[in-house]
């Protein structure tokens, strides 16, 4: 038994990408031994290459871009952006600014009613002095 586990380390070193199997979790150690002993190495390896072969045809459908499918997934954003909530958030966001700017509206006529002392040294305000 421990001549075939040594085989099946040997195996496992020739194909590294069974051990990112496992990492990833769809397969564990014990089913790819299971395989190797019942299949043998050469057909396990023809086995092996077929997968890569499949995983290699799909991460290159993943990789290009099909102008069709990029066109109908913009176009599914856009038809949920919702104008009423769009138009709801920028009135918010523009109230929220003209309460900002009647704070510094408020701020500024205050010191502009400011009685004068007589005295020009303290009639400036701060911004005159710099």
């Amino acid at each position: 038994m421990s001549e075939k586990l040594e085989e099946f380390k040997v195996f496992i070193k020739k194909h590294p990408l069974l051990k990112t199997e496992v990492q990833s979790g769809r397969k564990t150690w014990q089913e790819l031994y299971e395989d190797f002993v019942l299949l043998g190495d050469d057909s396990y390896e023809e086995k092996v290459n077929d997968e890569v072969k499949e995983e290699k045809k799909d991460e290159a459908k993943k990789g290009t871009i099909n102008p069709e499918n990029l066109i109908n997934s913009v176009m599914g954003y856009v038809k949920k952006i919702d104008p009423d909530t769009i138009t709801k958030t920028v009135t918010s966001i523009q109230k929220v600014i003209e309460l900002f700017g009647s704070f510094g509206a408020g701020a500024s006529s205050t010191a502009l009613t400011k009685k004068s002392t007589g005295d020009p040294l303290f009639d400036k305000r701060f911004d005159q002095w710099y």
